[in-house]
């Protein structure tokens, strides 16, 4: 039951979420959400945003909604703006809360000349809850230097009976310094909230911090590789959130989908960079986890260091997802620039008609061939290269009339593989767009499974 007081806070909850405005504050986009346990319990409010550079906190307190919980209130309230309404504190008394959360991300851990707390768990009245959460979330930080430490604080607004301050750091504790990952980033927050709400009994332990999506929805959701040998996955992010409006995209970590959180993802985007890394930081753990995760139905788009991982072994690197083998993989820097590539029959149909040759831009990706292994289905040819490169020892012949873009089945999957990079290509931008809604096809019920083409 939503009481009349905090109507006039002009917050829109779950059942109807959007924008709002404050009443003498700076206007902003501003949520709130409510979940609620079958039994009494605390009431805890979360706090982010209202600061500028505050991404990725707002992220993870709208992902701790998706828990669910056996007892108690948890209301995340999210400022999307760089001010914070200054009114904040009496609407936040509405709820009665016993515990007010801040989750604040800060440039760096303290250091000398600088005003700042990155890699700290500030508290007033809540030192077991602190230490609770700062073992939590040390052990997922390997470097001691990174690790969050308490500290006891009475400058804390005391919106309720208590109070916590959850300050993470953009950048690593060394030097020269370096930017945490977007996915860790986003991470560390949501594991110490998942901490804190095992400590106060409104979270079952059965509960996996790392499962933050809804158990059902209706929209597709991805996740971006997040991890050594990859770049930055903001930007996959925002050109499919932006040209598939009915999706969500996600960073993800190599411990992420180690620890499950791809079983409620429909779609696995493996980017450019070094597959020998991207292969070396999912480990053991985390290689199984991408395989069974298509094998049970699950989508993979590979773009070029995501290509080379899709195919058989014997090579090193390969994560037996598509009945591909490596051509002329001792010249693998071949070299990066413009070739040509030309769309076959059901290329055409997947991507829209288009005669002629089109300009694709290459980066060193994998030359693919047929593997020749029974358990997995023959690959589809979507488009041929037309041209090569050759350098560094490379024939630039090895590439002509070689696949650029194919797609497969693993299990019950799909797996899409483009050797370069079509989404850096002017004017077939949107192939990244089809590739997505290809893999994820399953969820519509497309029943399209290829057959072999050879090339002409």
């Amino acid at each position: 039951m939503i009481r009349a007081a905090q109507l006039t806070f002009a917050l829109l909850f779950l059942s109807g979420c959007g924008t709002a405005r404050f009443g003498g504050g700076s206007p902003g986009h501003v949520r709130a959400e409510e979940v609620a346990g079958f039994k009494a319990g605390p009431t805890v409010v979360v706090l982010a945003g209202g600061r500028a550079d505050q991404e990725f906190p707002l992220r993870s307190a709208h992902q701790i909604t998706n828990w669910p919980l056996q007892r108690g209130r948890l209301i995340s309230i999210t400022v999307d703006s760089a001010a914070m309404p200054h009114d904040i504190s009496h609407h936040i008394r509405l709820y009665n809360p016993d515990w007010v959360v801040e989750l604040w991300e800060d440039s760096y851990h303290p250091r000398l000349g600088l005003d700042t707390q990155g890699g700290t768990v500030l508290h007033r009245g809540a030192a077991a809850e602190a230490r609770a959460i700062v073992e939590s979330v040390n052990t997922s930080i390997k470097e001691p230097q990174n690790h969050f430490r308490t500290r006891g604080s009475d400058t804390l607004p005391q919106h309720g009976a208590h109070s916590l301050r959850l300050i993470s750091s953009a950048r690593k504790n060394i030097t020269p310094t370096r930017e945490w990952r977007a996915s860790m980033r986003i991470r560390q927050h949501r594991v110490m909230m998942h901490a804190l709400l095992l400590k106060l009994g409104m979270l079952a332990p059965a509960v996996n911090a790392d499962q933050f999506l809804p158990s059902t929805r209706r929209k597709i959701a991805v996740a971006i590789y997040d991890g050594e040998g990859g770049g930055n996955p903001m930007p996959f992010c925002t050109d499919l959130m932006n040209g598939l409006p009915g999706l969500e995209a996600y960073p993800l970590s190599p411990v992420e989908m180690s620890n499950g959180a791809l079983e409620r993802f429909d779609v696995a985007l493996f980017p450019g960079g070094m597959a020998s890394h991207q292969f070396d930081a999912l480990g053991a753990d985390g290689r199984g986890a991408v395989q069974e995760f298509v094998r049970a139905g699950g989508g993979y788009v590979g773009i070029c260091a995501g290509a080379y991982m899709a195919a058989i072994q014997p090579y090193q690197w390969g994560l037996d997802l598509l009945d591909a083998q490596i051509v002329d993989h001792d010249h693998w820097a071949r070299g990066i620039g413009p070739v040509k590539i030309e769309l076959s029959k059901s290329g055409k149909k997947l991507f829209g008609p288009r005669t002629g040759l089109a300009e694709y831009h290459y980066g060193n990706g994998p030359i693919l061939a047929p593997g020749g292994k029974a358990a997995i289905p023959d690959y589809e040819v979507l488009a041929w290269y037309r041209t090569g490169i050759g350098r560094n020892g490379a024939d630039p012949k090895v590439m002509i009339n070689t696949p650029a873009i194919v797609r497969g089945h693993f299990g019950k999957g799909r797996v899409l593989v483009s050797s370069g990079h079509a989404e850096w290509s002017s004017g077939i931008e949107s192939f990244l767009l089809r590739y997505v809604e290809w893999a994820a096809g399953r969820k519509q019920g497309a029943k399209d499974h290829p057959t072999p083409q050879a090339a002409p």
